[in-house]
């Protein structure tokens, strides 16, 4: 600062204020008013006073508009929350009417099998890999389910259990390799035994085999389970009939089923803990 004070160009501005200064004085000595440095003033202050105005004016503009950004903010995040909780209202709903269409299914089942005893389960995996077709439930021995107990939906035949554990079973499918259930033709009361086929269960097909070669069976022939032997309870839906076959060595024929469950697709069962043999 004290270098800034011995240049040339502070000493030129010195002067010139005291040009500016004297011209003044004599002017308003001469004319009894500050013309000059009016105008002088006036050329000096009024950019500062349009720049002042600008920014008071953006100034202004910029905190309402932070202002508007807080309130903004404020908005959405009441938005986020009613959002979250109507999602959850939603959830919720879901889980009733799922829960409440449990409830009825299991009553219309408990009305048609009033020898049932049954306990309601989750399907919470699921394992296809061609020739295996199973389902895991959440619940096991000690929710009081056993190996072969039958599992079902309101529609009809899902599998039967086949593993258990403590707190999970696994439920071999209508569609698995390994499946064999005695069923019975409930029109004509022919008997056969769900049987498996590959082909038939790539397409989601069944298959009622060892019937007689002179049975004669109609399209759309419901098929139940039969009771033989007491491992499974009489008179729950299997399937319908679409179509018979001859088996390839001629002996006997087999009919071609439509399952009454789309296995798949289900998300809650029906385990048949208990009910009243027929043999």
């Amino acid at each position: 600062m004290k270098a800034f004070l011995k240049t040339r160009t502070f000493i030129a501005i010195c002067i010139v204020a005291a040009l500016l200064l004297g011209m003044t004085v004599l002017d308003t000595a001469s004319n009894g008013h500050l013309s000059f440095l009016e105008n002088l003033a006036g050329s000096l202050v009024t950019p500062v006073q349009n720049f002042c105005s600008t920014v008071v004016k953006y100034g202004g503009n910029l905190v309402r508009a932070y202002t508007d950004y807080e309130a903004l903010e404020e908005e959405n995040e009441r938005l986020k929350n009613e959002l979250a909780s109507a999602g959850q209202l939603i959830r919720d709903a879901e889980e009733y009417a799922n829960e409440n269409a449990s409830l009825k299914a299991m009553l219309g089942i408990a009305e048609e099998h009033t020898d049932f005893v049954f306990s309601a389960c989750l399907v919470v995996g699921s394992d296809q890999n061609g020739y295996s077709h199973t389902l895991t439930l959440n619940k096991g021995s000690v929710d009081g389910l056993a190996e072969k107990d039958l599992v079902m939906t309101a529609d009809g035949v899902v599998g039967y259990i086949n593993e258990l554990g403590l707190t999970w079973s696994k439920v071999t499918t209508v569609l698995d390799s390994s499946c064999e259930i005695g069923a019975i033709v409930t029109r004509t009361q022919d008997i056969g035994v769900l049987d498996w086929d590959y082909n038939l269960s790539e397409e989601g097909l069944l298959k009622l085999a060892y019937l007689d070669t002179d049975v004669v069976l109609n399209s759309g022939d419901a098929v139940e389970t039969s009771g033989v032997g007491g491992v499974f309870p009489k008179g729950v839906l299997i399937g319908r009939v679409r179509e018979l076959r001859t088996e390839s060595h001629g002996i006997s024929q087999y009919a071609v089923l439509e399952p009454a469950v789309d296995v798949d697709q289900v998300s809650t069962v029906f385990v048949v803990t208990n009910f009243e043999s027929e043999s």
